[in-house]
């Protein structure tokens, strides 16, 4: 299996990157050290220097919203993962989905970078991120029933049966999410402009880290960009 930026993405993004980050996982409905993490994540946020009153303010979490601009959609409605992500956090609504979603949201959120993961097992053929296509439906996760049309200027993540990511890394899709059966993980770390404070290296290094911590273990890694955008993942 290949992960893939499609050419067309480098003519309006030419800093696009995907970092990635394959791993045996062991999901579970929570973790103390993940719950630790989650408590403190306000106040390591503070400290460098994120509150509620100036994530807007700092260019990678603002940048997204010219991103989102592009894609043709209201960046007011449609929030980057790490915008909205952000935002949770700092009403308190802090999320509890399994040890291993919160553990790379925790690290999204202390490293400024949209995170998002995929079941290996549920990914059919190339993992490709490429624009919409006329025609093509997006079912996302944890919505019932509901079903989007996805736009020809929408970015998405894509295998060869379904949108696996709507928005660059607005919504996943509810065909390939984390289980507690899953037992291998796609990890992807989201650029599309220069980054200010870490960049998608630095935010694989945090990531691997973490995921060890919680009894994951990290197979591979990489990144993909406009010098090499295609990487054979498995």
């Amino acid at each position: 299996m290949k992960l893939m930026i499609e050419r067309e993405i480098f003519e309006s993004f030419p800093s696009a990157k995907i970092g990635w980050l394959l791993a045996r996982v062991r999901v579970a409905p929570s973790d103390e050290y993940v719950e630790k993490m989650k408590r403190g994540l306000v106040g390591r946020l503070n400290d460098i220097g994120i509150s509620q009153d100036t994530m807007m303010l700092h260019p990678d979490v603002a940048g997204w919203r010219d991103v989102y601009s592009k894609m043709g959609v209201k960046p007011s409605k449609y929030r980057s993962s790490l915008e909205a992500l952000l935002r949770r956090t700092f009403k308190g609504d802090i999320w509890s989905v399994s040890n291993v979603v919160d553990c790379y949201d925790c690290v999204s959120a202390l490293n400024l970078l949209p995170m998002g993961a995929h079941d290996i097992a549920k990914l059919r053929g190339d993992l490709v991120l490429r624009y919409g296509r006329e025609g093509e439906k997006f079912y996302p996760l944890g919505a019932g029933d509901s079903v989007i049309d996805v736009s020809p200027k929408n970015i998405l993540y894509a295998d060869e049966e379904k949108v696996c990511c709507w928005l660059w890394n607005h919504r996943d899709t509810r065909d390939a999410s984390l289980s507690e059966s899953t037992e291998n993980a796609l990890f992807l770390i989201d650029q599309a402009f220069d980054t200010e404070w870490k960049s998608v290296a630095e935010g694989l290094d945090a990531l691997s880290c973490e995921l060890e911590k919680i009894g994951c273990s990290v197979l591979k890694s990489g990144v993909v960009d406009s010098a090499d955008p295609s990487s054979e993942v498995c």
